[in-house]
């Protein structure tokens, strides 16, 4: 992982344009009525300035923008319609012809087919830049491209190597295997996440998370139901509606899960923005363990810090600290 001038992901002055177009969209499916919208969009504008600034992580800027829109809207689940339609629209994409076409090929060609269909997913957001609009189209070319960021194969190694001689050492020891802990992003994209799942319980135990509670699009146990994630391994929540991943904010069963696990899979900008904060924590007292940011490019800063390009198939690989 490089950094820009050594630092984590913070808010860009460009990041203001997302910002400012999530809230009128999000303010649009709570009401028609323009002078309401007014009134809705300036309170919300309100009450993130003392939080906006430049050392603001973009997701957990994220975080008090829809939080504040949940309180304004008296719903718990403002983009639930949304979300139901994702997912429906996921369900019916992935015919079994994809299915079968991604599980062609040897290990390592089943591993990327995988990654990229979960990339796909990805497209699936209406948290930056519009992907709602031309979303067949973009998912389609997601699957017809390339990973242009493409760690797969460490990741393959990893689970073939060291750390599955790590888990066969802990096996002999106390019964326990190789353990994934696999972080969702948004309703519908977890459908595209199934298969990738899939393929990496040939390796390793998965333990997938989900929101603990609504925000945004981003997918909650009601998803991982819908997209069949509990009918193949264990789902736990974050315990929190923290848009990214917050450990500050996370419940002690995801701490534990997360301290447990060999290797963790991150998916989307959210929790990329958010868990590269704890990328330069590194103290004597620190634990570490590989991360794989798996996500689609969607925007100029993001595409800058990884040295990429907006709409970039990105499979990244790094190390995250943590104290707890």
């Amino acid at each position: 992982m490089q950094y820009i001038n050594g630092d984590t992901l913070k808010i860009k002055p460009s990041c203001s344009i997302c910002i400012s177009r999530q809230i009128v969209d999000a303010i649009n499916e709570i009401t028609d009525d323009d002078e309401k919208k007014f009134e809705l969009i300036k309170s919300t504008m309100q009450k993130i300035t003392d939080v906006y600034g430049s050392q603001a992580v973009p997701a957990w800027m994220g975080t008090h923008v829809h939080r504040h829109i949940k309180e304004i809207s008296n719903s718990d689940d403002p983009y639930k319609q949304l979300k139901m339609n994702a997912n429906k629209y996921a369900k019916q994409y992935l015919t079994k012809t994809i299915i079968d076409e991604v599980n062609e090929g040897d290990d390592l060609k089943r591993l990327q087919s995988k990654a990229k269909l979960a990339i796909a997913g990805n497209v699936i957001d209406f948290g930056p830049y519009g992907t709602k609009d031309n979303m067949e189209q973009k998912v389609e070319q997601t699957l017809e491209g390339i990973l242009d960021i493409d760690y797969s194969k460490d990741l393959l190694n990893d689970l073939k190597g060291k750390l599955k001689e790590k888990a066969k050492a802990k096996a002999k020891n106390n019964g326990e295997k190789l353990k994934i802990i696999y972080i969702c992003d948004n309703a519908g994209e977890i459908v595209f996440d199934k298969p990738f799942i899939e393929e990496l319980m040939n390796y390793a135990e998965v333990i997938v998370s989900v929101k603990g509670k609504p925000i945004l699009n981003d997918a909650t146990m009601e998803d991982a139901i819908e997209a069949g994630i509990t009918d193949i391994t264990k789902v736990i929540t974050s315990g929190t509606d923290v848009i990214g991943t917050r450990f500050e904010e996370s419940s002690e069963e995801f701490r534990q899960e997360f301290k447990s696990a060999d290797i963790v899979i991150s998916k989307g900008m959210g929790n990329y923005e958010s868990l590269t904060e704890y990328e330069l924590t590194k103290d004597e007292n620190s634990s570490s363990k590989p991360i794989y940011y798996i996500f689609k490019v969607k925007c100029e800063p993001i595409a800058e810090y990884n040295n990429s390009y907006v709409g970039a198939n990105a499979f990244l690989k790094s190390t995250i600290y943590y104290n707890f």
